[in-house]
């Protein structure tokens, strides 16, 4: 008797594991291929869109990182040629070091970004969305058509798998930042709360911008702590 009734609770626990986890599946994995498709192309498309525009970011704050050192770097040996009041002139040694350490900087760093073609990458990034996006709009278009059979249709949408595939073959694959901050753009269908929404850009801001703001910002501080010394 006591074995049946624990068989019995066992059956009863199998069975609410098993809603539960239907219960997780992504609704588009509950409907046929085509809709699992669909879904596939438009989260892809996003994500491919949202790493070409971080390329371009990293290239224009690569750029300016770049142009802001050699700026300083002259500004630097500017103090001690030209008598500025507010301005405290510095020691051989001080300039010395000034000029020297952000000399390395730029050497060090502009063949560190360089070898990184963050252009190309954004440009490619492109291209692979815009074939993407041709794809979903085909799908589009045979999911809607009144005037396709079943297996006309099946056969299609076949046929687009294998492009898709094709397409993520040829090209690199984006960053799991991309697919999350395509998501903020569409919080209500992917359940994202406010905090998620921010926790999202937070990480992005540390992954893009974080360390060009300390190469941008990083001297000026430096130089102002030492002159207010």
């Amino acid at each position: 008797m006591l074995k049946k009734i624990k068989n019995y609770f066992k059956k009863v626990k199998r069975a609410k594991k098993i809603r539960k986890l239907r219960k997780k599946q992504p609704p588009y994995l509950k409907k046929d291929f085509g809709v699992e498709l669909n879904y596939k192309l438009w989260v892809t498309k996003g994500a491919r869109f949202s790493a070409s525009e971080r390329y371009k970011k990293l290239n224009q704050l690569s750029s300016q990182t770049v142009g802001y050192l050699s700026a300083y770097l002259i500004i630097v040996n500017l103090i001690n040629i030209y008598d500025v009041p507010f301005i405290k002139q510095l020691s051989d040694n001080e300039l010395g070091f000034w000029t020297t350490a952000l000399s390395i900087l730029i050497l060090i760093y502009s063949q560190f970004e360089s070898s990184k073609n963050y252009s190309i990458k954004g440009e490619k990034f492109h291209q692979c969305s815009l074939e993407i996006a041709e794809l979903y709009n085909q799908l589009r278009i045979v999911k809607t058509s009144s005037f396709m059979d079943k297996e006309n249709e099946e056969n299609r949408v076949a046929e687009i798998s294998k492009q898709y595939d094709a397409i993520l073959r040829q090209h690199e694959n984006h960053s799991s930042i991309d697919s999350k901050y395509f998501k903020i753009h569409k919080p209500e269908y992917f359940e994202l709360s406010k905090l998620d929404v921010w926790s999202i850009k937070i990480e992005k801001y540390f992954r893009v911008n974080f360390k060009y703001h300390i190469m941008l910002y990083g001297p000026v501080i430096i130089f102002v702590f030492d002159q207010l010394r």
